[in-house]
């Protein structure tokens, strides 16, 4: 008797299953979470192109203005909504730009992939960070006295500098707190406007502490301090869009209270360090830079 062409059958499976195995692969490429869009193929339902691409349902229709979920083998679905663009105009900052959309500078620019103290262009496009809502192009500014310092629970700059007082040689609390109020200029660092890393640049540069420009390269700079041992004229360091690394500055007063040039508020302020609910989690360590004998005085 002949015998059955076992290999023959054997190859036929095989090759079943390497196609389906090619399909399946397929279709999960065309729909993993990070891409923008996918393409309907044969047994795909809205239901299950949500659920693979991390979106509910209802999500997925309003983001391709859809009111059913009827769909075509071959249609085009987006998964992401399109990035919103804001085209720098003449005279606009970066923070004149965040302001106008009710996000952080330091936001602004993790979204372009821009370093602290990066120049923008005009003509330049900006992507705008998630949640970013046009408010209209901010007035013209008329000139105006600093605001005053904040006046909740925290010590008044007057207390925070009684044990120093301004004008003593070295004495970088007071020219820190000299500059309460000072407006938050993005790349900033005058007594007219400043940044985070311009403002510390300020308070030490006059003690021939030699530092970068921008925060992250400061947190290089130093020695790395416990949380637990923090003395006032520490540097602290800050992840404002959770990126993971450094893109604020403030300098520590002691009393759980640092001094920092603060985008959101536009000026310079005094905040809580560990007792503050938006400062706390966004804490990253702190350096050392001060010569001891500064250090002491406070």
């Amino acid at each position: 008797m002949p015998q059955p062409a076992l290999p023959a059958c054997r190859a036929l499976l095989l090759s079943c299953v390497l196609s389906a195995l090619s399909l399946c692969t397929t279709a999960a490429a065309q729909s993993t979470p990070e891409s923008s869009s996918v393409t309907v193929q044969v047994g795909d339902t809205a239901y299950s192109l949500a659920r693979r691409a991390g979106l509910s349902m209802d999500a997925l229709l309003a983001l391709n203005g859809l009111t059913a979920p009827d769909l075509k083998v071959g249609q085009v679905l987006r998964l992401q909504p399109e990035p919103r663009v804001h085209t720098v105009q003449a005279g606009e900052t970066p923070y004149a730009i965040s302001r106008r959309y009710g996000v952080s500078v330091d936001a602004l620019l993790a979204a372009n992939g821009l370093s602290e103290g990066a120049k923008i262009a005009v003509g330049q496009a900006l992507t705008l960070p998630t949640g970013a809502v046009d408010s209209g192009p901010a007035p013209a500014r008329v000139a105006t006295a600093p605001a005053a310092p904040p006046t909740s629970n925290l010590r008044p700059a007057a207390t925070l500098a009684a044990s120093n007082p301004a004008g003593a040689a070295g004495d970088w609390r007071a020219a820190a707190l000299a500059m309460i109020g000072t407006p938050y200029v993005y790349g900033g660092q005058s007594r007219s406007g400043t940044d985070c890393s311009g403002f510390v640049l300020q308070v030490f540069g006059p003690l021939g502490v030699k530092l970068p420009r921008v925060s992250a390269e400061q947190a290089q700079v130093g020695l790395p301090v416990e949380v637990s041992a923090l003395q006032p004229g520490d540097l602290v360091f800050f992840d404002t869009t959770g990126g993971g690394r450094v893109t604020h500055v403030g300098i520590y007063l002691g009393d759980d209270q640092f001094v920092n040039a603060n985008s959101y508020q536009g000026k310079v302020t005094v905040d809580r360090l560990l007792g503050d609910r938006y400062w706390a989690p966004r804490y990253l360590g702190a350096r050392r830079v001060l010569d001891p004998t500064y250090a002491l005085k406070r």
